[in-house]
């Protein structure tokens, strides 16, 4: 069997950085991921959003991912021992700079990661793509940050040193203007992968 690219199908990700006062933060349900990628305006000292590169090894290790969760209750039956998985999921913002590309394997300056806080899907309809986003809440940084990227890693690890114990990056971003998170906020990455199909 030939494998083609199939016309109408399309993945891509779309990430967010905000800054929003600890007080307000804390005094919320970070598992309630809907009141999370909203935060009132009067909380927020600064955000950006955009588009990103979704990685090479990102699309690989989401596939491989998906593959899995549908031969799972047959894997010794198909003589499948490896089983993949995202998890754990851990979320990065750097303050470097370059050019983003589908062959990067870390951000340029890692400042910070935290594993998942929270996850959400929207069900496609005939208008409107599916969707799913996942959550990761930054501790008050110890000094000012100044993010200028993004990224989430699968398989992931609390060190970011290499690319053997960073995970794998499955999508990446870097904009300007910077995002300034001082030491009274909190920061929310919200990456969110939209799938389209016709």
């Amino acid at each position: 069997m030939e494998l083609r690219p199939a016309s109408g199908i399309g993945f891509h990700g779309h990430l967010s950085i905000t800054s929003v006062d600890s007080d307000w933060f804390y005094d919320q349900d970070r598992t309630d991921a809907l009141t999370m990628m909203n935060p009132p305006d009067s909380v927020i000292s600064d955000r950006m959003e955009g588009d990103n590169v979704v990685t090479t090894n990102g699309t690989t290790v989401l596939v491989n991912s998906i593959i899995w969760s549908g031969i799972q209750d047959q894997a010794s039956n198909l003589g499948v021992t490896t089983p993949t998985y995202l998890t754990p999921l851990w979320g990065a913002v750097g303050s470097g700079a370059g050019t983003v590309s589908a062959s990067d394997t870390l951000l340029f300056s890692e400042l910070g990661r935290v594993t998942v806080g929270a996850g959400a899907s929207v069900p496609a309809t005939p208008t409107l793509p599916a969707q799913f986003t996942w959550l990761f809440y930054f501790p008050n940084p110890t000094t000012t940050w100044t993010i200028t990227e993004a990224g989430v890693f699968a398989n992931g690890t609390s060190s970011n040193a290499t690319v053997a114990t960073a995970g794998t990056l499955m999508d990446h971003w870097a904009f300007t203007p910077t995002v300034t998170v001082p030491t009274t906020d909190t920061a929310i990455l919200q990456a969110t992968f939209i799938l389209t199909g016709m």
